[in-house]
This record gives structure tokens, C-alpha cells and sequence, in this order.
């Protein structure tokens, strides 16, 4: 999408993400809605642990990165946002609020947080696995989209492959599972 554009994310009731993704599109079909948009559910590469899926060549599949979240990708500003969605987000069954910070007017995710969310996607939609390696205390992340963010690592969970990192969005700190591979570690 061509600059400037700006990401609205939806408060969802659970599991309804894909049902509201579906309604978004249908809705700005029905009402000739003007402006590029794209609805969606980041992702998250999560590892299998099961042989069987495994040995089909499974190690990985895709989860919600942020479940209960549906980002709108649009280049309209916030108050054409408003006026072109406002009849769906109030009348949805699905939808519970259009997030913001705090009190403000401010629904659009500030600049800096959709360029780090953009730079772990790295043009997809979804976040890809890393791996790397433990010496001492310290995670070094070689490969992935982890790599360069080992600051925000909070916690790792070895036998799942999982890592457990800290985002900033609309201003509060959210904690999320991603895919993390340590092939070894060095004293």
C-alpha cells in the first residue's frame, strides 16, 4: 500500500477473527466503501510437537499472534476511517471496541509501532521463526525475526520452542508467544 497509510486494530470477541474479517469485507463491498483496505490477523509460526506431524514434514504452523485482535491496513485517515466504519463497529456482535490511547482521539498505531510490527513481518503477515543459541545468561539470535531484538525475550520455554516477548501497542506493553528454536547452549 502506497504512503500514507495507517493501521486500525479491532477489539474482538474470541475466535470471531476471521468472521469479522470476512463481515469488514463484505460490509465495504455493500457500502461502495472508498479507499484501499486490508483486514487481517497477524500470525505467528508456532512448532508442532507431535511425531506424527512432525514426520509429515510439519514442524511449524501459523497461530494469532494476538488473539482476539483484527488489524485494518487502509490509507484512510482516521476520521474517514471513522465515518466509512462506524456503522459496522457499533452494530457488529463481534467486534468490542476500536482500540485506542487511552482517553485520546488517536485509533491509528503510531508510525513507530507499525514500522517495528512491519520489520518483524518482513512484508508478510505473519511472524517466522527464529533460532539461535544461550551462552551463559544471554540469548543470541541468529537466524529469524528476532534477530537484533533479544532485549525484548522475556522468557524462554526450551521443549516448546517458544519465546515469550514483550510488544508496545496503543501505548501499553503486550506479551506474546513466538517461535523460538535454541540449537544449542554455550557456557
Amino acid at each position: 500500500m502506497q504512503e500514507p497509510y495507517w493501521w486500525y486494530v479491532l477489539f474482538v470477541k474470541a475466535n470471531s477473527e476471521k468472521s469479522v474479517i470476512n463481515d469488514i469485507s463484505n460490509f465495504a463491498i455493500a457500502n461502495k466503501i472508498r479507499g484501499e483496505f486490508e483486514a487481517f490477523v497477524p500470525e505467528s509460526e508456532h512448532y508442532f510437537r507431535s511425531k506424527k506431524n512432525r514426520e509429515a514434514g510439519k514442524q511449524y504452523a501459523k497461530r494469532p499472534l494476538f488473539p482476539g485482535y483484527v488489524f485494518i491496513e487502509t490509507n484512510l485517515p482516521a476520521q474517514e476511517f471513522i465515518e466509512q466504519f462506524a456503522q459496522y463497529i457499533y452494530n457488529s456482535e463481534d467486534v468490542i471496541k476500536l482500540l485506542r490511547y487511552g482517553n485520546s482521539d488517536q485509533i491509528a498505531l503510531s508510525d513507530e509501532e507499525r514500522q517495528r510490527f512491519e520489520y518483524l513481518f518482513k512484508g508478510k503477515r505473519y511472524l517466522e521463526h527464529s533460532q539461535g543459541y544461550i551462552e551463559g545468561d544471554k540469548v543470541i539470535v541468529t537466524f529469524g525475526p528476532l534477530v537484533g531484538h533479544e532485549g525484548s525475550i522475556k522468557h524462554i520455554n526450551r521443549h516448546n520452542r517458544l519465546a515469550i516477548i514483550e510488544f508496545e501497542m496503543f501505548g501499553k506493553l503486550m506479551t506474546v508467544k513466538v517461535a523460538l528454536e535454541i540449537i544449542k547452549r554455550v557456557p
